[in-house]
């Protein structure tokens, strides 16, 4: 099994660029192109759409040059259920298409919209079906499929999280609704975490076919720490066997950017080798694991 990271906070201490390099180096197979966590001097999406094009050929050249992918993303999540199809916040979501398209990408996640907990009267299963079927032709132009990810929102009244998409039923039942084969599911094990479901029952839930994105971090089950495996509480050795046994078969691509953001710049190298090892040693319990089972 091939693994991988995001690279939000890497990208906004060092650059694009440089933050490849150093992905590579610390022993990653794959990059997690994430629009979502970009400081306002490094706003990609923003950029004038030929710079944008330009700045997006020339990471592609980068990652060729080091040997790695870049074959998934996570697009903003700027998008409000109060905005329109015509609103910037759209218009963002299309531009990560294109990027991620030149970077190679096959799978991008894409937030549903989540209302405020008290407002949920609202038909929110309708406003993100079409919300998803609206962004379909620009997964098809772009050649991507959107991973659709379990959530959560927080109920301030009790204090605790409550799940958006948050179980493997929602999410396949969402999926089904959309009648394309352009859309895939993607869990975020501290997600489940959160809102009362084990990592490993979720991905027990899933079928191979459809999981094929991982967000791997772990928590405190109280907080999205977004820390790498083993710094909080999730049981790794049933999360390695869950995923051998639905014949899991994407990239472990770890998404830990609360752990990267605790070091000064000079340290981030060895963090990165440090999330790299933890990768390794969870890919290589899967791979162990699906051939004693065949897999």
């Amino acid at each position: 099994m091939r693994i991988s990271t995001d690279n939000g906070p890497i990208r906004n201490m060092f650059g694009d660029v440089k933050a490849v390099e150093m992905i590579a180096a610390a022993g990653f197979d794959g990059i997690d192109y994430t629009f979502y966590d970009i400081s306002k001097e490094n706003d990609i999406l923003a950029l004038p759409i030929e710079e944008m094009r330009a700045l997006a050929h020339e990471v592609k050249a980068a990652a060729d040059r080091c040997g790695i992918a870049i074959p998934v993303a996570h697009a903003p999540f700027g998008f409000k259920y109060t905005d329109t199809k015509d609103s910037y916040a759209f218009e963002e979501v299309v531009r990560s298409f294109e990027f991620a398209h030149i970077l190679g990408v096959k799978k991008i996640v894409v937030h549903t919209i989540k209302f405020p907990y008290e407002d949920y009267k609202a038909d929110v299963w309708a406003f993100n079906r079409q919300f998803m079927l609206d962004l379909l032709p620009y997964a098809e132009k772009f050649d991507l499929m959107i991973g659709i990810e379990n959530l959560f929102i927080r109920d301030k009244k009790r204090a605790r999280y409550v799940g958006h998409n948050g179980t493997p039923e929602e999410v396949n039942a969402f999926i089904d609704s959309l009648g394309s084969d352009r859309f895939c599911a993607c869990c975020d094990l501290g997600h489940c975490a959160l809102t009362g479901r084990e990592p490993e029952e979720y991905i027990r839930g899933m079928s191979g076919e459809r999981l094929t994105m991982l967000h791997v971090q772990d928590t405190d089950y109280m907080t999205d720490t977004h820390t790498i495996p083993y710094l909080g509480k999730h049981n790794w050795d049933e999360i390695t066997s869950a995923l051998a046994e639905i014949d899991y078969k994407g990239y472990m691509n770890l998404e830990v950017l609360g752990f990267y953001r605790k070091f000064p710049a000079s340290m981030v190298p060895d963090a990165l080798k440090m999330a790299a090892q933890a990768a390794r040693h969870l890919a290589d319990m899967v791979d162990e694991k699906k051939q004693k089972m065949g897999n």
